[in-house]
């Protein structure tokens, strides 16, 4: 009963919709839009199911994306609908991840994108996903690596972000500061940070770009460089990173951080 009132009551909000809220749209496009009116209308009449309406318009964006990809590949409304779904349900990521990136690359909206994920990092600022999909679009759409680096970087603190995100982040900021000063930024962050998980993020990104630097050494010269000094004194690093209570070593063409007792 409870699913069947759900749908009596969709059903009652789109016939609403197809009356009352469409004027923002013109009048020959208002058949394919039909489940997309203007973002001060819905608001009033969604009666609880935001959620369940947000569902629903999700697929229809897939549809609307797909007929236009197949014909004239323009998407002029991708936006607004992508912005009426996260109205009705600010906790659903899809349309800031999948969306975003469709909207950037195909709808070639890229500041639309960017501006649309800032509006889903104040509705989940916990997420790493968001950051990182707004790095993404800047680094790959924008050609901007700089840009990209703060985004992945911020992605690679928050909680539950996978090593690859690290990963991105220092291989961005690489491209954009160099080996310099991203040791030093890594190296700020471990002394700022009082979180023992971001404390521990830090030196993964210093031992990634110990790493990285030891493997150019090792293709340039044949073999594997002995100590950080090697990697020092042949210009590989511009300084040797140091860390309160602990030390990097190189052993075996591995990078590892101990700590001192």
């Amino acid at each position: 009963m409870k699913r069947i009132a759900l749908i009596l009551i969709l059903i009652a909000l789109l016939a609403l919709l197809e009356i009352k809220g469409f004027k923002w749209i013109p009048k020959q496009q208002r058949e394919e839009f039909l489940y997309f009116p203007s973002n001060r209308f819905v608001k009033t009449v969604t009666a609880g199911s935001d959620l369940l309406l947000a569902d629903f318009l999700w697929i229809e964006t897939g549809s609307y994306f797909g007929k236009h990809r197949k014909s004239d590949k323009l998407y002029p409304y991708l936006y607004h609908m992508l912005d009426i779904i996260t109205d009705l349900d600010p906790k659903f990521i899809p349309p800031y991840t999948l969306g975003t990136i469709l909207l950037a690359t195909d709808a070639r909206e890229s500041e639309l994108a960017l501006k649309f994920l800032d509006k889903g990092m104040r509705d989940n600022p916990e997420l790493w996903q968001i950051p990182f999909t707004k790095g993404f679009i800047y680094y790959v759409h924008d050609k901007n690596p700089e840009k990209a680096s703060k985004w992945f970087l911020l992605a690679s603190f928050k909680k539950d972000a996978p090593e690859i995100v690290q990963k991105f982040a220092t291989w961005t900021l690489y491209r954009s500061k160099g080996v310099e000063l991203t040791l030093q930024l890594y190296s700020r962050l471990y002394e700022m940070s009082s979180s023992e998980i971001f404390k521990e993020k830090a030196i993964r990104g210093i031992a990634k770009v110990l790493l990285d630097q030891s493997k150019q050494f090792n293709k340039d010269k044949g073999y594997h460089a002995e100590s950080l000094f090697d990697l020092y004194k042949y210009g590989y690093l511009p300084f040797i990173p140091q860390i309160p209570g602990g030390r990097f070593k190189i052993e075996n063409g591995k990078v590892i951080f101990q700590q001192l007792q």
